[in-house]
């Protein structure tokens, strides 16, 4: 090999290694939130007096990442590096669940964990995710078990146990998260009904 051919093999490999070939190219990072889809016509429960707590709430450590996670086998879970929740799921669960909350029960007055020291809620819920995910047939599966608390720490109810199945429109991640949303309106659904059935 020529001096000239070496000088050309050289300048090659120096590109090669400082990636000056071409531009290079990532895969952007696409962002989700969890949405309130509860409406006043899905429930006639209706607490407008009462002031609600949406109290601590506990996630599975395989869940509360900010990554999305999908369960593809029994014992296997894919964690999605390139699609995110734009807010941690322990925040963006109870926002969600306040929201469809006031809409199903008429009251404006749901707060959510932490509160001010001097607030006293009439009721709060109490509520450990299991299960909230999707899984590689297009299905969320989402399992709960709540509790709705008195004030003075009487349990309104014994402790519940709700699980839910929603299928995705495809099999995309915004068809997943939009499928989630609405597992959260069918537990919040249930929360209204349970409100409604409280005594005194």
């Amino acid at each position: 090999m020529n001096r000239a051919h070496t000088l050309l093999a050289s300048v090659a490999v120096a590109l090669l290694l400082t990636g000056c070939l071409g531009p290079r190219t990532t895969r952007p990072t696409r962002l989700f939130v969890l949405n309130a889809t509860a409406t006043r016509a899905d429930s006639s429960a209706r607490a407008s007096g009462l002031r609600l707590g949406i109290g601590r709430i506990s996630i599975p450590e395989r869940l509360n990442r900010s990554q999305i996670v999908t369960r593809t086998g029994t014992n296997e879970v894919h964690i999605a590096d390139f699609s995110q929740w734009a807010e941690p799921l322990e925040k963006s669960i109870p926002r969600v669940l306040s929201e469809n909350l006031s809409r199903l029960t008429g009251t404006d007055q749901v707060s959510v964990y932490p509160w001010p020291m001097q607030l006293e809620n009439d009721l709060k819920v109490e509520i450990a995710f299991l299960e909230f995910e999707g899984n590689r047939n297009g299905e969320v599966t989402l399992a709960t078990r709540w509790r709705w608390v008195r004030a003075n720490g009487s349990e309104v109810h014994p402790l519940r146990a709700s699980s839910y199945t929603e299928p995705a429109a495809d099999r995309s991640t915004e068809a997943l998260v939009a499928a989630m949303s609405r597992a959260l309106a069918s537990l919040s659904r249930d929360l209204a009904a349970a409100i409604a059935t409280a005594s005194p």
